[in-house]
This record gives C-alpha cells, structure tokens and sequence, in this order.
C-alpha cells in the first residue's frame, strides 16, 4: 500500500512558473454597460449616427445665439436671396434668414421627436407590462384593444385630434404621443411574458412584494434594454410625422418654423429656388437616417444574440 502512494506522489510533477502565468486571466473584469459600450465603439455607422445627432443639437442650441437676426425678422428688399455670406442659407419669401429658421426648426422638431417618444414609451411600457403580467382573459381584452387601434391609420385619427385640439405645440406633444404607443406596448407585454415566470419573480411574489413593485423594479429593468432601442427608433418616426403634420399646415402656428413647415414653404418656391426645399429636406433625411443608425447599434450592443 505504501509503495502505490510512492508512486502517486512521484507521478505529480511540479507546474513550471511560466506555465502558471499562462493561465491567468488578463482581461480585467466587466460589467454589462461597459461590454455594451464595447461593442457600441465598434459599430462605425451608429457612431456617425451618434455624432450627426450630436450636430445637430448642438446646430439647434448654438445657432440662433451666432446669428444675428431672428427667425420672424423679415426683409422685403431681400427676398429670396441666394446662400451667402451673409445668409448662410438664403432667405424666404418674406427675407427671413433661412439659417436661423432652420436652426428654430431643429429645436421645434427634435424636441417633439424627444417629447412625444416619451410619451409613447410612459403609455406603452405601462399598458405592456399590466397585460403581459395580468396574462389570461385580461391580457386577451387588452391586446384587442391594441389590434382594433392599430386597425385604423395612425395619420388618420393623428389628423383629426390635430383638428379637434389646435395648431399648437403642446398639442403636436400630446397627440404624436398618445398615437405612437402601440408597438411599445407589444414589445413590452412580450418581454414581461417571457420575464414574469422566472425565479427572482417567483422569490419577490413568495416574500409577498406588490404587484406594482414586481412590474416597476424587477420586470421593466430586465426589459430596460429593449426599450431604450425601441425608443430611439421611435424618435425618427415621431419627427417624421410632426413634419408630415407641418406639411399639411396640422402642426405649430406661423411664424414660429420647423422642418416640416419649412419644406411646405419650399415646394412652392422650388423649381426657381431649390435651396428652399434642400436644406429641410436633407436635414430631416439626416437626423432620421442617424436615429436608425443610433437604434440599430444600440440593439446590436444591447441585446448581441439579436446581431
């Protein structure tokens, strides 16, 4: 018996020292948002994305503080005056300054595509993720709701509260966003049926935590990531309509602009004086291309299974 154990131990051989450094772990250790952040760093097109935005924030901030007239300012001996100098953009059929109208522009349409996708993301995740958890009868009831509404065209009844509640900011707010909720509230009901049947949700309903409580601090933040990207392509949309709203004369009062208002104003004028119609047109092609490049990175580096 002796000699067998001799042997064993003799049969062990001592692991040289560079081996050992071999098998330590370099990388250091991380968390989800820095791998997210990682994998965001290298998606090139959502970082242009990222930085377009960027531009044009800031294009909304800083430029009418650099410019030296006003958004309503008119000049009649200088209408329509091709881009300069002096009017990086020209001017419209009043002899406004185009460049400081679309930087007002920027801000009226960028905060409504900020403004009314908050809104749809609050109705959506909230009505979500009351049917997804209630499941059964109610979830069915719920989920119709949903189908007959989206049954209906979204600009069509986007129209007629426009009619029925004014040509005013807030009310482009309101009804962009109570009318943009439903795909949120799919999404959101999908993730918390998928969510609601694991163990930290069964351990949290065993030590008797409210209903309210499970959806708000344990089933909404699993799904955070899923809303964030949903929620960025939701924004171009928002824009999207508010110009569309603009362009049929639905949105903000006159003389405060947007793009959407600045390209119905180009059209008109579009054939003698093009400028008038590029510069919204590609301003809003822009801002909408970044936001779905933005959404698309941030699906990839969020949720990598779904790259």
């Amino acid at each position: 018996m002796m000699d067998e154990v001799m042997k064993k131990e003799l049969s062990f051989k001592r692991v040289p020292k560079e081996d050992k450094e071999e098998e330590k772990i370099l990388r250091p250790s991380s968390t989800f948002l820095k791998d997210a952040w990682y994998r965001f760093k290298r998606n090139k097109l959502g970082l242009l994305g990222a930085v377009i935005i960027l531009l044009m924030l800031i294009f909304a901030i800083v430029g009418p503080m650099i410019s030296s007239y006003s958004y309503e300012t008119q000049d009649l001996n200088n209408i329509y005056a091709s881009p300069s100098l002096e009017h990086l953009m020209g001017t419209d059929n009043l002899g406004r300054d185009m460049f400081v109208r679309m930087a007002y522009g920027a801000r009226i349409s960028l905060s409504c595509g900020f403004v009314a996708s908050l809104i749809s993301v609050g109705i959506g995740v909230i009505y979500g993720a009351a049917s997804g958890y209630a499941g059964g009868r109610v979830d069915t009831i719920m989920m119709r709701i949903v189908d007959i509404i989206d049954s209906v065209p979204s600009m069509l009844y986007t129209i007629l509260l426009m009619v029925v509640l004014g040509n005013s900011l807030t009310n482009v707010f309101i009804v962009i966003g109570i009318t943009g909720w439903l795909g949120m509230a799919r999404l959101v009901r999908g993730q918390v049926l998928s969510l609601k049947q694991r163990e930290f949700v069964l351990a949290a309903k065993v030590s008797n935590v409210s209903n309210a409580k499970i959806i708000l601090k344990h089933l909404v933040p699993n799904a955070f990531g899923s809303i964030i990207v949903s929620m960025t392509l939701s924004i171009p949309s928002a824009i999207f309509l508010e110009a569309s709203l603009q362009f049929l004369g639905l949105g903000i009062s006159a003389p405060m602009p947007s793009w959407g208002g600045l390209a119905n104003e180009g059209i008109t004028a579009m054939r003698a004086y093009p400028y008038m119609l590029w510069f919204p047109a590609i301003f809003i092609s822009l801002t909408i291309l970044a936001f779905n490049f933005l959404g698309d990175a941030l699906r990839d580096a969020l949720d990598p299974k779904q790259g």
